[in-house]
């Protein structure tokens, strides 16, 4: 099982004969989830015959695949490769480690193999990479050299000199390897990492990899580097509330929403109240709004203003409408305007329990309906992720001229569509995967969280 949220698995060094043995006795000592283990000990001799002897496979059964990530034999025979593939995939194991991508790699041949291998189906292949200069591009050029093959990822090893990082978090790194000699011994004698690791460690644990702490010398205290990584994953804050309702949507492709077409669900409603911020800021113009609007409207001196929430969904508007209203010290008539028939039964329900009838409550669309009385103050949050997914324009321009009074507010007055370049193989193949071949060129709503920004934000329209 994992520990305060992560998973930490041990590499020990050199070869181990029995990896039953292994994970039923020194894997528990070291308290480690899982261990990365060689698959065989097999050299060519296995190769000419076509398969291994008992005493050159590593892992023999299938109860202990759930615990090892196997490792492949060094570089060499690509034949041998595939037999070990072959292999893991009969016991069970879901990931070998393949040999590492290092700077006298030949890229060609090493993404030629990788390809063979991943295309003909089942474990997962991970590159063991270290962090140094030129080793992203090294894994991008074998990663385009096989396609994106989307069963490829990266064991990123850590080196002593600190290096940044931030393009790795676009890849698909599942494993964080940290040698044991990264670690020092603190004035307890028990082994810590220094602050700039420590630092790079704790902006992985946002990103749900596994860590594996790899065995330098035969007196590292491995189960003391495993405990330290579990310390340091309880000493992370916890994420705020808008934080944590978002989490589960991270880099998940949503098709935008179409509320003008379609009926949105509660569930829909409750995941846009959770952005307790976006609100706040709505509470605080309407306040404003209340408090700069003349006595004296539309002609005439009265003390009541009216106020619209055009789209109400679940009513979060209207609750803040009101409180404003009391901040505001005013008197403000609130007219809920929805279109969704679902949603006006939630709306009656809240006008009863919550907000004392103070409410008028139109079933109308809000393109249409024309009032009594125009609004002094309007307000929606027809806002989508690129500004106008939700036909915000359209809607809100004919809802202004019916709707608004001479002289009033909209909340909002105006806003503007932003674009940026970004890096994410997570989400490339994602939206590659997407559709019926056009996966590429459909706008998505995204929660982007694995991904680099390479340029600034820039201003598009408003």
């Amino acid at each position: 099982m994992a520990f305060n949220g992560i998973r930490v698995g041990v590499e020990p060094l050199g070869a181990v004969a029995d990896g039953d043995a292994y994970v039923a006795g020194e894997m528990g000592r070291c308290e480690a989830d899982f261990a990365v283990l060689a698959v065989t000990r097999a050299a060519q001799a296995a190769v000419d015959r076509g398969y291994f002897l008992l005493g050159e496979v590593v892992v023999k059964t299938s109860q202990c695949a759930c615990c090892v990530l196997g490792r492949a034999s060094e570089w060499g025979d690509s034949a041998l490769l595939g037999m070990e593939l072959q292999l893991a995939a009969y016991v069970g194991l879901r990931r070998v480690l393949a040999p590492e991508l290092g700077a006298a790699t030949d890229i060609a041949g090493y993404a030629r193999t990788l390809l063979a291998l991943v295309a003909g189906g089942g474990v997962q292949v991970v590159v063991r990479v270290r962090a140094s200069a030129g080793a992203w591009q090294r894994w991008n050029r074998v990663r385009v050299l096989c396609g994106h093959h989307a069963r490829l990822q990266v064991a990123l090893e850590l080196g002593a000199d600190a290096c940044d990082l931030a393009q790795w978090r676009a890849e698909p790194v599942q494993l964080v390897v940290l040698p044991a000699q990264l670690f020092v011994a603190n004035a307890s004698g028990y082994p810590v990492l220094r602050r700039d690791h420590q630092a790079e460690i704790k902006r992985w644990m946002d990103h749900a990899v596994a860590y594996v702490v790899r065995q330098s010398a035969e007196d590292d205290d491995l189960a003391g580097c495993v405990r330290y990584l579990r310390f340091l994953a309880g000493t992370l804050e916890d994420l705020d509330a808008a934080a944590a309702a978002s989490a589960e949507y991270r880099d998940v492709l949503q098709a935008p929403l179409q509320p003008l077409m379609d009926h949105l669900e509660s569930a829909v409603y409750e995941t846009f109240e959770m952005d307790l911020p976006k609100y706040d800021h709505y509470e605080r113009a309407m306040l404003c709004a209340m408090q700069d609007l003349p006595r004296a409207m539309q002609g005439a001196p009265r003390e009541e203003l009216t106020l619209m929430v055009v789209g109400a969904g679940r009513g979060p508007l209207v609750t803040r409408a009101l409180r404003a209203a009391r901040q505001a010290a005013r008197a403000v008539r609130v007219i809920a305007i929805e279109k969704n028939p679902s949603a006006l039964v939630e709306l009656q329900r809240r006008n009863a329990c919550d907000w004392d009838h103070q409410v008028t409550l139109v079933r109308a669309d809000m393109r249409g309906w024309v009032p009594a009385q125009r609004a002094d103050i309007l307000v929606s949050e027809l806002l989508g992720s690129l500004g106008d997914n939700e036909l915000s324009p359209e809607c809100l321009d004919a809802a202004c001229r019916v709707l608004l009074a001479p002289g009033g507010v909209c909340i909002p007055q105006s806003y503007a569509a932003y674009v940026a370049p970004l890096s994410s193989t997570l989400l490339h193949a994602r939206a590659q995967a997407y559709g019926e071949g056009h996966g590429l060129e459909t706008p998505y709503v995204v929660n982007i969280h694995a991904a680099r920004l390479l340029a600034a934000p820039q201003r598009v329209w408003s």
